[in-house]
């Protein structure tokens, strides 16, 4: 069962480990906001005016709260006491190590890899083929790999692209319902693997998510 985005603690919200760094609450920030806030041309025609500013009121609250210590200790206390969260997770939180160099040219790489994907698909010749394979009204996530590896594209290829973890692209692509993410994300996930792969984002979200109500 997907877990619904009203239900997801501020952790699962910014997709980010218990014992993560102030660091790593900014930067989860940063990159949420770039998603959805009301500029975002990745989730434009995704949500309402309302869904969206529920998810923006959504993402303040847990910024505030879990860059600030005490009340980011009163909340941590709140999951455990809750019993959402084992105690041993929140005890200490993990020293955290420095940047790997690798990170800093993040951006660059992802554009060469998004480069080096349009490549493999114009000269296969598939991108027509390939827009006819989702046209139906429910796409698998099997319908998906079979695509993509029609267009000669490795998973690891979509991840580097995309920076979305291989475990959920692997969910997708298995219709493993128990380990897809949230709503909230599959959408914007979807959205990436279309726009990677050069298919239609529409037909390819509104066709997974009926496949996702056939469960």
């Amino acid at each position: 069962m997907i877990k619904k985005f009203e239900d997801l603690n501020y952790y699962e919200l910014f997709q980010i480990p218990y014992g993560a760094s102030s660091f790593e609450v900014r930067q989860a920030y940063k990159n949420i906001l770039a998603i959805y806030e009301e500029t975002s041309l990745a989730t434009y025609s995704l949500f309402t005016e309302d869904e969206r500013r529920e998810i923006l009121s959504k993402i303040e609250k847990a910024f505030l709260t879990l860059i600030d210590e005490q009340k980011r200790t009163s909340y941590d206390n709140a999951l455990v006491n809750s019993g959402e969260v084992p105690e041993d997770i929140l005890i200490e939180r993990a020293q955290k190590k420095a940047i790997p160099i690798f990170q800093i040219n993040q951006a660059r790489a992802r554009g060469s890899n998004l480069a080096r994907i349009r490549k493999k698909i114009q000269e296969k010749g598939t991108r027509e083929r390939a827009s006819v394979m989702v046209k139906g009204d429910v796409i698998s996530g099997n319908d998906l790999k079979n695509l993509r590896e029609s267009l000669g594209v490795e998973l690891e290829e979509v991840f580097q692209a995309t920076k979305i973890s291989p475990t959920a692209l692997d969910a997708i692509e298995r219709d493993d319902i128990t380990n897809l993410p949230p709503t909230i994300y599959l959408k914007s996930f979807l959205k990436s693997y279309a726009e990677v792969l050069q298919l239609d984002v529409k037909t390819v979200v509104e066709g997974y998510l009926k496949n996702v109500e056939k469960q």
